[in-house]
């Protein structure tokens, strides 16, 4: 039988011992095999694009289960977070010695190795290109590069690991990781039908719309993330090196259009947004396949927002897998000395734990227990540490609840800083609470005009709630920049989850500048000025909600 994808051809040896559903098959009175942890130097035929070499030497762990002689086990791949580096036996010893997962989210998953590989699963860990002991620099996901460096993991394994395979021969094959280590899963589901189900953990759609919303710099996130690659002296491309340096290192930047288009389409490339827009052209051979999906993302993300992980969910469900998403009070949340964001929250959906739930989702796709997946909600929106609703569908806000914004000016002075107050405006009457929660999509019909002459404007908009006590509460720490300079038509802006209270009253805010935008305060949005009018919908539903007993 003969498979193609990326370009090659693989063949399967005609005899394979195979296993029912992915589950080990034992021959009687096998020798009992110890788990076994090794490092492995995969050599990847991408070229190394530090060095100039032909091919790039990829840095593994490979993890064995436990296992007789004969029997065979599924596989999952697993990589690490931006800046960080693969686990390793020394780093799966330590986290069983130390297993509370109050980091960041990506590090939860990062601990997950261990756990699945005591659970009988083999778990390979490796470094990506640029990163830890791997060569070559970073590219940031390159389906030429990063992808074709998994792929070459995947061969190896098939050829070295007695892998539980189906009935057609093909392995059982799932894959683990946030963030950078989630995006390397969608790009491999593009290119490899092998990956069977993937579990992607904060991570992006498209890199320019999570990098650059609206056309507007997201500096502080793209400084953080340039700075923190170089202070781990970690090997970047050229190209990643120039983003940087335009993107974030350059004062005066702002605008999208501070930034090379060449580099925004290389970014734009190396996402699924980019294989979707691919698939559905009836003059591109490139077809997506179905792949099943468990996708976790963070309200309060705010580099990769919920929106991130729906695009993709949008796109991959109709293809026919079984796709399903859960938030969390985690994500990418700026640090205290950066930022006036409160402590990560609680890493599951309302009584939901997200880590009890992926090791169902593998074990109910990979090894056949399909009684587990109950365990796994198909779409659960988090609304605080203990609070969760599961709507059959993802709520888009309709004209129930809106925000009528009359013609507003607002400047550079209202922000986030010290400064002025942001404008407020609200819905026309507080909300009853009882079953009442804000979960979903807003949608915004606004006009923006810039009120600063020859000059292009930024609304920095946010939902809102007042309080009874009179405080006001920017939701999940979401803003949209929204540029004057385009038009905003029932525009979905950042998802949002909260619990409404009796007497509480949603709204809109109205900053001039925002520290996630421009860290200097208020630095290239002093000046900024507009008057804005319109409507936000705001996604306020009526929906059982599920609590978590802490």
């Amino acid at each position: 039988m003969k498979r193609m994808y990326y370009g090659r051809t693989a063949t399967l040896a005609g005899s394979l011992l195979l296993s029912a559903c992915g589950s080990s098959s034992s021959l009687s009175g096998g020798e009992l095999l110890p788990a076994e942890a090794k490092d492995v130097t995969v050599v990847s035929p991408a070229p190394d694009n530090l060095l100039g070499g032909a091919t790039t030497a990829i840095a593994t762990t490979v993890f064995i289960p436990a296992h007789r002689e004969g029997e065979t086990y599924p596989l999952i791949l697993h990589s690490h977070g931006w800046g960080g580096d693969r686990i390793t036996a020394a780093d799966a010893t330590a986290n069983a010695a130390n297993d509370v997962p109050t980091d960041f989210y990506s590090v939860i998953l990062d601990r997950q190795v261990k756990h699945l590989w005591d659970a009988g699963y083999a778990v390979i860990s490796f470094d990506e290109r640029g990163f830890g002991g791997s060569g070559g620099a970073a590219r940031v996901m390159d389906p030429d590069y990063e992808t074709r460096d998994a792929i070459a993991i995947l061969d190896w394994a098939e050829a070295n690991l007695a892998l539980a395979r189906d009935a057609t021969g093909d392995p059982y094959v799932g894959s683990i990781g946030g963030s950078y280590g989630g995006g390397f899963q969608l790009l491999l589901a593009s290119q490899d039908p092998r990956l069977d189900a993937l579990v992607a953990g904060a991570t992006w759609y498209d890199l320019p719309q999570a990098l650059v919303p609206n056309g507007v710099i997201k500096k502080l996130y793209d400084i953080g993330l340039c700075a923190a690659a170089k202070q781990a002296q970690r090997k970047l491309d050229p190209l990643i090196e120039q983003t940087c340096a335009e993107a974030g290192e350059n004062p005066a930047t702002k605008l999208q259009e501070d930034i090379s288009a060449s580099l925004v389409q290389f970014l734009h490339e190396h996402g699924l947004g980019f294989f979707e827009k691919r698939h559905r052209d009836p003059a591109d051979s490139f077809k997506m396949r179905k792949v099943d999906a468990l996708l976790v993302q963070g309200n309060r993300d705010v580099l990769f927002t919920v929106n991130q992980a729906l695009a993709n969910m949008r796109f991959l469900a109709p293809l026919g897998g079984d796709v399903r998403l859960l938030t969390n009070e985690h994500g990418h949340i700026l640090p205290a000395s950066l930022s006036r964001q409160p402590r990560l929250g609680w890493w599951g959906c309302g009584p939901t734990d997200s880590v009890a739930a992926i090791h169902a989702w593998f074990d109910g796709k990979l090894r056949g227990r399909s009684e587990r997946l109950t365990e796994v909600p198909e779409l659960c929106l988090s609304l605080d540490d203990t609070h969760s609703v599961m709507p059959g569908a993802m709520p888009v806000a309709n004209n129930s609840y809106v925000v009528t914004i009359p013609a507003t000016n607002v400047t550079g002075q209202q922000n986030d800083y010290g400064g002025q107050a942001p404008g407020f405006i609200p819905l026309a009457a507080p909300i009853a609470g009882g079953d009442k929660v804000l979960a979903g999509v807003p949608v915004a019909s606004l006009t923006i005009t810039s009120t600063v002459p020859g000059a292009q404007s930024v609304a920095f908009l946010g939902i809102g709630i007042k309080k009874a006590d009179g405080t006001i509460k920017l939701v999940d720490d979401q803003v949209n920049p929204l540029r004057s300079s385009r038009a905003h038509t029932d525009e979905e802006l950042f998802i949002v989850g909260e619990r409404l209270e009796d007497g509480d009253l949603p709204g809109v805010l109205l900053y001039g500048s925002f520290h996630q935008y421009e860290p200097a305060a208020p630095g290239n949005f002093q000046s900024n000025a507009y008057s804005i009018a319109g409507t936000v919908k705001l996604p306020v539903v009526s929906l059982p909600v599920q609590v978590r007993t802490p």
